[in-house]
């Protein structure tokens, strides 16, 4: 029976963390998004514009995946190079890190409260966005509290600890741990929000932790990679361009993992905010690696999507 109700509250605070990261990323893009075509096809002049410009957007819609897809339709409509779009997409992997800086402050204990004053905010049609978007956020918060206090007595199990060292005790293992389920949920704001929590909880180390996030940074891709099925050749150059910085920055890291768990330890003395620490810090700094090789990149990628050819806009 307990085994039941655990699940029961770990399954309920999963749906009200998805659907109240799903509202605040839906009511922030009706806002921001009806501009956003437009914003990224007027300022992006240089790739460090396109960086910045990526960064804020995904910062305010909250959604690198939005982003990704957009800058892939700009693409398409051959608006966007291969090089602005990759610059774009750069800066929106590390605007996406603020929904795990977030997370990590521990603000559950106001999650009612942001929920109340949503509800309040929606009923004027002036503040519905802004309502919207606090409701969603104290739900993302809600679902969270409720994954903790679900997961607290199993976890005191022997039989759970191992179960989570086994699935996670590999650097690769838990690298494909956060691909897969990024896949699956399509947020890596989730995943890595999740991993927080069980970070909370203390049930999780900092290596398998900071490894689950690498790998929800390549899975989260599939978005891209799916917006880009039956575009122009150039579309879907952009969209392997973004899997190809992905998975080169994580190949990049892992074998340097031990000397950056080290600085990351060093940010905070809380896990839970060394977590976010990391998941900012890679992206950042891959992004800040990136920027003076987007051409080359961004040639590899156009050679790899089989564009041969033509002018080869990148």
């Amino acid at each position: 029976m307990r085994a039941f109700l655990t699940m029961c509250g770990f399954g309920l605070g999963v749906t009200i963390f998805l659907l109240g990261l799903r509202l605040m990323s839906t009511a922030l893009g009706s806002a921001a998004g009806r501009r956003l075509r437009g914003l990224l096809a007027r300022f992006v002049k240089t790739p460090l514009q396109g960086a910045l410009l990526g960064a804020a957007a995904t910062a305010a819609v909250q959604s690198s995946s939005a982003v990704a897809a957009t800058v892939v339709g700009l693409v398409n409509a051959r608006i966007f190079t291969l090089s602005q779009a990759f610059a774009v997409i750069l800066g929106a992997n590390v605007g996406t890190t603020i929904t795990a800086q977030l997370i990590a402050f521990d603000l559950d204990r106001f999650a009612p409260l942001m929920m109340a004053a949503g509800l309040v905010s929606v009923w004027g049609w002036r503040r519905r966005t802004v309502g919207e978007a606090l409701f969603g956020f104290g739900s993302l918060l809600f679902g969270l509290a409720l994954i903790n206090r679900a997961l607290l007595p199993w976890l005191d199990s022997g039989a759970a600890r191992f179960a989570l060292t086994s699935l996670v005790g590999e650097r690769w293992q838990a690298v494909l741990v956060g691909i897969g389920v990024t896949a699956v949920v399509q947020s890596s704001s989730a995943v890595t929000g999740f991993v927080v929590a069980l970070a909370q909880a203390e049930t999780i180390t900092l290596q398998a932790a900071v490894c689950i996030s690498l790998g929800s940074n390549i899975g989260t891709v599939l978005t891209t990679l799916i917006a880009s099925i039956g575009t122009s050749r150039e579309s879907k150059a952009a969209a392997l361009a973004d899997l190809t910085f992905n998975v080169l920055g994580v190949l990049l890291v892992l074998p340097l993992l031990d000397p950056f768990l080290a600085v990351v330890a060093r940010t905070s003395t809380q896990l839970p905010r060394q977590i976010a620490n990391a998941h900012t810090l890679f992206n950042l700094g891959t992004a800040v690696i990136a920027l003076p090789l987007i051409r080359y990149l961004a040639g590899f990628a156009w050679l790899w999507a089989g564009i041969v050819g033509g002018r080869k806009k990148y």
